[in-house]
Parts: C-alpha cells; sequence; structure tokens
C-alpha cells in the first residue's frame, strides 16, 4: 500500500480505483474480488462489495474500511467523496467502457486511466508468495510422476488432461491455474491444443503442460515425452529444445533485460535449424496471474530484477508431424536463478 501510494504521489493522484480481481488480492487479502472494488485515497482505504461478501470481506481485508453496496458501487463511492479527492486513477484494462461513463457522469472528479500500477508492484514476490510459487511447482512434479505411469499406447488426450485436474486438486492445488494441454502426435504441432479423443499411438511425442493454484498463486510446467521409441529425427529435435532451455535457463538472473533471455534462446534454435519452428515468447511471469509481467519476448524491455518469477520454455511446431516444448518456472536471483519445478527433463520414453 505505501508503494502504490507513492506510485499515486508521482501521477498526482490522490485517489485510485482498483478493480482488477488479482490486484484486489494482492492489495487487501480479500478473494471476492470480482464483486469487489477498492478505493485508495492518501490515508484511508476502502473495500466495497454487496452484502454476501460482509462477512468474508471483514475477515480477509480487516485493515479495509467495507462499505456494502450493489454494483456498480456508485453510491458507496459518492458516501466517501470528500473535497480532498478529485483526482482518480482507474483501472482502464479492467473496468467496462460503461461503468467509465457511469463514473464520468456521477463523480465529480478528473478520471486518469492507468493501465499497470499495482502488476508492476506484483512482479517482485515477497517471501510469502514464493513459498506458495514453490508448493504449487513441488505439487506439479509430484503430479508428473504419477502421470508417467498412467501413460501408455491408445489412452486419449482427455483422459490423460482429466487425470492431471483431479491430481493437481488431490494434492493440494485449489484449481488449475490453466486448461491442462495433453497433446499427442501431429496435435503437439499446436501451442495451445485443446485435449480431445485422440489416442496416443507407439512412436508420438506427448506435451505435457499445467500447473495449480495453491493459496492463490500459480506455477507452470511442461514436459514432452514419447510413447514408443521416437524417430531419429525428434531424438535430435529433443535435445536442441532441451539445450535452448538449458541456455535460457542460464542466462537468467537480475538486472538482465527479459529481450535477452528470449535472444539467447532464439539464436540458439536458429543455430540449430529449428527457428522457424519456434513461434511464441520464450517466457512469462507468474504469480496471481498464470500470465504475468515481466514477458520473456524480443520485446521485453524489464529488467529482470531478484524474486521475480518467470517461465522458461521454448518450443518448436511442425506442422503436420508434432511438436516439443520443455517449460521450467525459476525465481530470479542476483547471481542466476533458483529452479522450482524439478522433473528430470532428459528425453524419456515411455513403453
Amino acid at each position: 500500500m505505501h508503494r502504490l501510494r507513492q506510485k499515486m504521489k508521482e501521477k498526482g493522484l490522490n485517489a485510485f480505483l482498483v478493480s482488477k480481481p488479482e490486484n484486489i488480492r494482492y492489495l487487501s487479502g480479500f478473494t471476492g474480488g470480482e464483486d469487489a472494488k477498492l478505493l485508495i485515497l492518501e490515508d484511508e482505504q476502502y473495500i466495497i462489495t454487496d452484502t454476501r461478501y460482509r462477512e468474508q470481506a471483514a475477515r480477509e481485508a480487516p485493515h479495509f474500511e467495507l462499505l456494502l453496496d450493489k454494483f456498480p458501487y456508485l453510491e458507496a463511492l459518492n458516501k466517501v467523496r470528500r473535497s480532498c479527492w478529485d483526482r482518480l486513477g482507474i483501472e482502464s484494462l479492467h473496468l467496462t467502457y460503461h461503468e467509465y461513463r457511469m463514473l464520468e457522469s456521477t463523480l465529480d472528479v478528473d478520471l486518469f486511466p492507468l493501465e499497470y500500477e499495482v502488476e508492476e508492484l506484483r512482479m517482485v514476490k515477497e517471501e510469502e508468495e514464493l513459498e506458495c510459487i514453490r508448493e504449487a511447482a513441488r505439487i506439479g512434479d509430484m503430479v508428473f510422476e504419477e502421470i508417467v505411469s498412467f501413460l501408455k499406447p491408445g489412452i486419449t488426450e482427455k483422459k490423460i488432461a482429466d487425470r492431471i485436474a483431479f491430481l493437481l486438486r488431490e494434492k493440494g492445488c485449489a484449481k488449475e491455474a490453466f486448461d491442462v494441454i495433453a497433446a499427442a502426435g501431429e496435435n503437439a504441432s499446436l501451442p495451445h491444443a485443446r485435449p480431445g479423443e485422440k489416442a496416443v499411438k507407439p512412436g508420438e511425442m506427448l506435451i505435457l503442460d499445467y500447473g495449480g493454484f495453491y493459496e492463490g498463486y500459480a506455477a507452470d510446467m511442461t514436459r514432452t515425452v514419447f510413447i514408443g521409441s521416437p524417430s531419429a529425427y525428434f531424438q535430435d529435435a529433443y535435445r536442441e529444445v532441451l539445450k535452448a532451455q538449458k541456455i535460457g535457463i542460464s542466462v537468467v538472473r537480475a538486472g538482465i533485460k527479459a529481450s535477452k533471455v528470449d535472444e539467447a534462446v532464439r539464436d540458439y534454435l536458429k543455430s540449430s535449424g529449428l527457428g522457424d519452428y519456434f513461434v511464441h515468447s520464450t517466457g512469462h511471469g507468474l504469480g496471481l496471474e498464470i500470465h504475468e509481467k515481466p514477458a520473456l519476448s524480443p520485446a521485453g524491455d524489464i529488467e529482470l530484477k531478484e524474486n521475480m518469477v518467470v517461465t522458461i520454455e521454448p518450443g518448436i511446431y511442425i506442422p503436420g508431424k508434432g511438436g516439443i516444448r520443455i517449460e521450467d518456472t525459476v525465481i530470479v536471483k542476483k547471481d542466476g536463478c533458483e529452479i522450482i519445478t524439478r522433473t528430470d527433463k532428459e528425453l524419456r520414453i515411455i513403453f
């Protein structure tokens, strides 16, 4: 809250309306942010929600004054209207045009659209946050070790994905961080493939990409395995992607621009003849959301700082043939990084 108020002061704002659920949770602890707003003033802070959340808000956000109102919360906002605040920052990416017009017509204040004020604060994690992400990663590792014994020729992508989702919850995650990806054979050429009724055939690769939320924080991991012996081409390709991934990890450290990690990975894949098949960025930040700042991409101009959490996930996707992706979640440190997804990455063939 202190850091947010410093940012408000720098921008000449004496009030800030927080709308994004993850930002509401980050600042207040309240987990029902889909039905709430925060109003941050220079020396006051309010949580605005409806009567369903009266007790929950009091428990989870005891340092915020609770105002009960119905969406769009205009009565509550007018209740705390003071001559001392007339410059209101709003999260323009998380406020509908309709809400904006209602605020504009109801409140006698100047509105200032902002984009990533709270998200920028969230990039560097505190130790309590890191422990939650480490636990989410540990659960992911346990799930992988159990799922490999479930894999065999003839099993469908959907059954594999459903089993992973079940195991994530059974082992302690509240829910999946995103829809589980289980993509076999030619479907592995789709970076965001949706599991279907395709059965895994002998000799095919299988991309498994998943993660879960633990205490609100996510981890993310991808492993590519082969069901039966793969072709020599894909064995070689796997080793090249793994080398690229390890190079990316070796570059991560505090003080380096995110784009430099992407550049190192991209340059290696180009040198190995696979560059044309790498169609996405090298990684992304994560925490309360599965995709956060910073982006490890060619346009990633953010400098990595200690205790940021990012993924390193190069992949290749060959239309009609298949694909390979290998991903770890890492914590940025002063002189390197801590890899918290610890499942072995060497070529794994399951018979």
